[in-house]
């Protein structure tokens, strides 16, 4: 791959991962907000959803990590 190209997946990755660690936020907000006449099911829907979130914004980063590893690796080799 191009160097542009690997560029442009670090920084969707990394874009990626920060709209999904936002959204997480706003959900945990949501659990520890009170609940008045609000169903213990919402908040574990909450709490998975959250979950799933920074679990998907850790493999964006990941994924980001691993394509800036790439650009270094091909501009050591140049």
């Amino acid at each position: 791959m191009s160097k542009k190209s690997l560029q442009a997946l670090v920084i969707d990755f990394k874009n990626y991962a920060f709209v999904l660690l936002a959204t997480s936020v706003f959900l945990y907000i949501g659990v520890i907000l009170p609940d008045q006449g609000k169903e213990e099911f919402y908040d574990v829907i909450l709490m998975l959803t959250t979950a799933l979130f920074l679990i998907g914004s850790f493999v964006c980063f990941k994924f980001s990590l691993k394509y800036k590893k790439q650009i270094d690796a091909q501009e050591e080799n140049v």
